[in-house]
């Protein structure tokens, strides 16, 4: 499967968030994806991701990822406006009293439609619940590029910028040259 992808360094921010707690805005609804089946959840998680080059849940083995969809300590949730999916975020509380927005996207239809704000007040809120000190997050060169801004908007602030090896489809790195 690595065939179809290759190793490439990426400029990426680790942010961490230092606003107030969000509430979530009353016409949206965030509801948690308990134990989602692997292929449901690629589905979505490809629809979202293609446009910026997620990969991360595509390379691991199938054993791995429904593993990590079952954890207790992974949490997948949908962002929905009057019961129709906008998109979802992943929420990793593997370290006691942190939690890390691993995944946030929009599906690519929705981009652009004012949903952003809402849904990262939504993703924000959610991460900061259950005892909960500090909530971060990573974008690089490739996500959105207004991630890293509307991140600073919303509160979050750089902890470091690094440059990272990441595999992105052959296809991806092709639309982007």
């Amino acid at each position: 499967m690595k065939n179809d992808f290759q190793l490439m360094a990426v400029k990426t921010w680790h942010l961490l968030f230092m606003g107030s707690i969000p509430a979530l805005a009353n016409e949206y609804s965030v509801e948690r994806w308990n134990n989602p089946e692997k292929e449901a959840y690629l589905s979505l998680y490809q629809k979202v991701g293609e446009p910026w080059g997620w990969t991360g849940r595509l390379l691991i083995s199938p054993e791995a990822l429904q593993q990590k969809l079952n954890s207790l300590v992974n949490e997948v949730w949908l962002f929905s406006l009057k019961n129709e999916l906008l998109g979802f975020f992943e929420i990793d509380r593997l370290v006691t009293g942190r939690a890390e927005i691993v995944y946030f996207g929009l599906l690519p239809e929705m981009v652009g439609k004012g949903h952003g704000k809402p849904f990262l007040d939504a993703a924000i809120a959610t991460a900061s619940g259950y005892n909960c000190d500090q909530v971060w997050l990573h974008t690089c060169e490739y996500d959105h590029p207004n991630a890293l801004e509307i991140y600073q908007k919303a509160g979050f602030v750089i902890e470091k910028e690094t440059l990272e090896q990441e595999y992105y489809s052959i296809d991806f790195i092709k639309s982007r040259t």
